[in-house]
């Protein structure tokens, strides 16, 4: 069976209204006591899969969860149980068979769960959704995550009209989109309390007591804990296999941008009530920036075929141009100040240019608000939604080697052309060549597995090289800029525009060399194509 469901946090404030139209629309309360097995290497968790135990009212259920083709799905099977424990053999004739037989005796009880759910059977414009709300903890070894999420699930029905539901809850309940199930929140957790030593973990074969108690307060993480719960979501390459289609293609390498996206947005937003550090808050701005210039490049690569919603390419802009504000202010800080004090700038002006200021409740709301949970959603529909045409698509069935190649050596190219004339170029055709880099680097990253491997080395390398180089170049216009506008009255700011416009000079030159070093790199070439000697 195929489960497709939204998942999202509710935010403390708005848990009691949510709860009440819930109860105002008759929606029942029912305990959930789960148990989630997987072996200490976590097998099971490396391969997508969750293994369940959960007692539902009076009853249990043996619950599987298998990857689906999209974020939204997984393939569930359940089998109801006389007592607590697993039967395996239910897998026997299917194509995890063979895995559930082999790990079966080094299953433990990793972590566990204790939820009040309210829920409630809602017809959709094609068919039904059940709402569910969640409130309890995941536990493992004495450490506790707290649980307050709310689920829309497709019972029936077009996956646009899930997503119609999802809107008008979210905009009443300024919701935020979770992609984390329990599951992979609870094997973290696990992970976690490995280091607190084996408290509780149990063996299959072993009863676990459950108590119909009222639900426990969530003990507080320590600093640790949250660094490595809400670790920074950096972005996770792709490997497209050479028989890649172009639908297949475009699905594999926007879903991991929208992922990058949405992760890192969910912890700068408060996901858990986790209390997150200024230095993680600072990589979540950066790093849901890269994940939508990723996306747009993206898009571009594949052009046509990607048939995104333009205007959801403009609210990705402009929240792009906001959150860039932000991070504007925190490379000057973080990159060029400490150049500037290395290289004389007095020390007693320095709290003075720009202060390290936690900007991070601005950067929250804005993560938080309705308008960008709504274009994440927006996103996210739009990806599902391209997954289920996909089949009724001929043009996306080709192999996307080719195209993908030929579109990275016109960008190639174009950088080529603008080379020769770097060093003497403004601003602006610098910010440009800069743009068009870190565009086919991306692209690269996103084709890597369609291309001549042979070829495609020296290529990477150069372009490694060469975004590094222009990247510095662009922190040194970011400073200027700052000291010649708000930064302009500062005791400091003429020694800092002069060693600014000085070393401007030199990491001009320097990305020369490394654009010259690109253009002779060589060309890019599919995978199924040998390369020439």
């Amino acid at each position: 069976m195929l489960e497709r469901e939204l998942k999202f946090h509710v935010p403390a404030r708005k848990r009691a209204g949510l709860k009440a139209r819930l109860k105002k629309l008759g929606a029942d309360p029912i305990q959930l006591h789960a148990r989630y097995y997987d072996t200490a290497t976590q097998t099971l968790a490396r391969a997508g899969i969750a293994l369940r135990l959960r007692r539902e009212g009076e009853d249990w259920i043996q619950t599987i969860k298998l990857p689906g083709p999209d974020e939204l799905s997984r393939i569930e099977w359940n089998h109801a149980r006389p007592e607590p424990t697993l039967d395996l053999q239910v897998y026997a004739d299917t194509h995890i068979g063979e895995l559930m037989s082999e790990i079966g005796s080094r299953l433990i009880c990793r972590y566990v769960t204790h939820v009040l759910r309210l829920k409630k059977v809602v017809p959709t414009a094609s068919g039904e959704a059940e709402l569910a709300y969640d409130e309890g903890v995941i536990s493992a070894g004495g450490i506790q995550l707290p649980v307050n999420e709310f689920e829309i699930e497709g019972l029936s029905g077009e996956a646009a009209d899930l997503f119609a539901l999802s809107r008008e809850w979210l905009t009443e309940h300024q919701l935020i989109l979770e992609l984390r199930s329990k599951a992979s929140r609870g094997d973290a957790l696990a992970t976690l309390a490995l280091d607190n030593g084996p408290k509780g973990v149990h063996t299959v074969g072993m009863a676990m007591p459950v108590k119909d108690t009222a639900l426990r307060r969530s003990t507080p993480l320590s600093k640790a804990h949250v660094r490595r719960l809400a670790a920074v979501v950096r972005a996770d390459q792709p490997v497209l296999p050479p028989d890649t289609t172009i639908g297949e293609a475009y699905l594999a390498c926007a879903n991991e941008c929208m992922s990058q996206i949405i992760r890192n947005s969910g912890f700068l937003a408060g996901l858990d009530g986790m209390k997150t550090t200024h230095q993680m808050r600072i990589d979540y701005v950066h790093q849901i920036r890269v994940g939508i210039r990723r996306l747009r490049a993206c898009w571009s690569l594949f052009g046509k075929a990607a048939d995104y919603p333009e205007p959801l390419l403009e609210d990705l802009k402009h929240f792009f141009r906001v959150l860039g504000q932000a991070r504007d202010l925190d490379v000057i800080q973080t990159e060029v100040l400490p150049r500037l004090i290395q290289a004389g700038m007095p020390p007693d002006t320095t709290q003075e240019v720009p202060e390290a200021t936690d900007e991070s409740p601005s950067r929250a709301r804005l993560t938080a608000s309705v308008e960008f949970q709504q274009t994440l959603l927006d996103l996210l529909e739009h990806l599902v939604l391209y997954g289920d045409a996909l089949a009724q698509k001929p043009a996306l069935q080709k192999l996307a080697g080719p195209l993908l190649c030929k579109r990275l050596n016109t960008w190639l190219d174009q950088i080529k052309r603008k080379t020769p004339g770097f060093v003497e170029a403004d601003w602006d055709e610098r910010h440009l060549v800069r743009k068009r880099v870190k565009r086919l680097r991306y692209g690269m990253e996103f084709a890597q597995g369609v291309l001549d491997p042979a070829r495609l080395a020296p290529l990477r390398n150069a372009l490694v090289s060469t975004q590094k180089s222009l990247g510095q170049l662009n922190d040194l216009y970011v400073a200027a800029e700052y000291y010649r506008g708000a930064g302009a009255r500062h005791p400091s700011a003429m020694f800092a525009l002069g060693w600014l416009a000085a070393t401007q000079d030199h990491e001009a030159h320097a990305c020369f060399l490394a654009l010259s070093n690109l253009a002779q790199a060589g060309r890019f070439r599919p995978a199924t194509q040998k390369s020439k000697k």
